[in-house]
């Protein structure tokens, strides 16, 4: 049977085209509306599979307006846009689309945005039909040499810490991370980790991997920023000997190392145009070809990649490929940065003065609770990474068994404890963002319905939002039970 797409488009040209290159790939097109209004009227007589939604439509409404309501239907969408405004993306983008198609568009871009929004919503129906816990992995094995600076380090000594295949954290947001990994983590599609630099998406990735079918397989990690334009495509896919000069012999490249595992593309935002062109037929066809070689090797690779790039304003900015952010974004993992999970610094300073007191062999029982407040007022822009440096250096330098100081960045301890914090003026403290204002709103909202987001008399019906579009804005915005009681 023929899959049916709902075209909802205010241009009739381009809704024309459009349905023409659907029905001449074999799709059913079941309708085109050029208004929420009329889209509605359509939907229940059409009840098409799949919709394709321009953001901007005749009317008062948009198309954002719509998705909620096709959310809630369970009909996947696909967007349609020429518009590259960054808060009209982030706000589509909390609407969770299944792709995005920009316009002026090629057929191909159509073709293969559809491809892949079929293939995540396939991905979908099985993580819904999943248990809601896998049984846990067996703890971590002690490590012998310094973690790495992400908060996935294994625990050395036995702490009474929370930790998930040691990444350490119990705040709402990591448990939301965590909750990912457990589902798809037994999968075999690709997975994106979205973050900061020093969040931990590096200790994310290996966990995937080990609570993955292909944990005794081959796993390779590859850092696409620190690699040389000129050698990217030998590192990645080899070259044969002879092929360009200083090619003395055969080299073997990582996809091909990483057959029958899991491939690690670290810093993805940073690859260079020409290869994305080249990764995105790895993706495709499973398929990769040395420099100098006589034809296509197959590789069977798990692709995990991470960036701390915006890649929606990257794709505005035509820096990276849409085709091939939908071929990585099936799975996106976000990590909070550790401004947005503050509950989790003492558990992360209590792990850290631990490990490190013990690799120089001292004793260190405790922290002054000034260095604690200190350490937690404190914004961390660098996240786990610059917290476990500054904390490596503070017990390097300390005297005794109390951490008493930590020297944080542009302002020595004892002069940060001693200062009190600037007020605002009336003038600064009255304008607010609209992100602000926004979360405000909500939280005075789930005050007033007591944390109750979903259900008769719920935040979600007085918001007048979908559930889930609302449980998204909470993530997106930072809000957590806490900040409702």
């Amino acid at each position: 049977m023929r899959k049916k797409i709902l075209i909802v488009e205010d241009e009739l040209i381009v809704a024309g085209d459009l349905r023409l290159l659907l029905e001449r790939s074999g799709y059913e097109v079941c309708g085109i509306a050029r208004s929420v209004q009329r889209a509605r009227e359509t939907l229940p007589v059409a009840r098409p599979d799949l919709v394709l939604l321009d953001i901007y439509l005749k009317g008062d409404l948009t198309g954002i307006d719509l998705a909620r309501d096709l959310n809630e239907l369970r009909i996947p969408f696909v967007y349609l846009s020429a518009n590259s405004n960054q808060q009209v993306l982030e706000a589509a983008k909390l609407t969770q689309p299944y792709g995005f198609i920009v316009k002026p568009f090629r057929e191909k871009d159509v073709l293969v945005t559809l491809d892949i929004a079929w293939y995540r919503y396939e991905i979908d129906r099985q993580v819904q039909g999943m248990p809601a816990r896998a049984p846990q992995a067996a703890p971590p094995a002690p490590l012998e040499a310094p973690p790495a600076p992400v908060p996935a380090a294994s625990v050395t000594q036995p702490l009474s810490l929370p930790n998930f295949d040691g990444i350490i954290g119990a705040s709402d947001g990591m448990l939301d991370v965590f909750e990912l990994i457990r589902q798809v983590a037994p999968l075999d599609t690709s997975v994106l980790v979205l973050g900061e630099s020093g969040t931990g998406k590096e200790g994310v990735a290996n966990c995937i991997h080990q609570r993955s079918s292909r944990r005794g397989k081959p796993y390779v990690k590859v850092n696409c920023a620190a690699l040389p334009p000129n050698l990217i495509e030998s590192e990645l896919f080899g070259h044969e000997k002879g092929s360009f000069t200083g090619a003395v012999e055969k080299r073997i490249g990582k996809f091909e190392k990483a057959n029958g595992g899991t491939i690690f593309l670290d810093e993805i935002g940073e690859m260079p145009a020409d290869m994305q062109v080249k990764l995105l037929r790895v993706l495709q066809e499973r398929e990769i070809e040395r420099i100098g070689g006589n034809g296509p090797i197959k590789v069977d690779v798990r692709v995990i990649a991470a960036t701390n790039r915006n890649l929606e304003k990257e794709i505005a900015q035509g820096n990276f490929r849409l085709d091939l952010y939908y071929r990585l974004h099936v799975f996106p993992i976000e990590i909070p940065a550790l401004r947005e999970r503050r509950e989790d610094i003492p558990l992360l300073v209590q792990y850290f003065v631990q490990f490190h007191a013990s690799r120089v062999g001292r004793v260190i029982d405790q922290v002054d609770p000034a260095v604690m407040r200190a350490l937690e007022a404190y914004p961390w822009p660098g996240n786990v990474r610059e917290l476990q440096n500054l904390i490596e250096r503070s017990v390097l330098l300390s005297k005794g068994n109390i951490l008493k100081e930590v020297a944080l960045p542009n302002q020595p301890y004892e002069q940060a404890r001693r200062t009190p914090a600037p007020q605002q003026t009336d003038d600064a403290a009255a304008v607010k963002t609209i992100v602000e204002i926004e979360r405000e709103h909500i939280i005075e909202v789930l005050k007033k319905c007591n944390h109750r987001i979903s259900g008769p008399g719920g935040a979600a019906e007085l918001l007048n939002l979908p559930p889930s579009t609302l449980t998204s804005k909470m993530k997106k915005l930072g809000i957590v039970k806490r900040h409702t009681t």
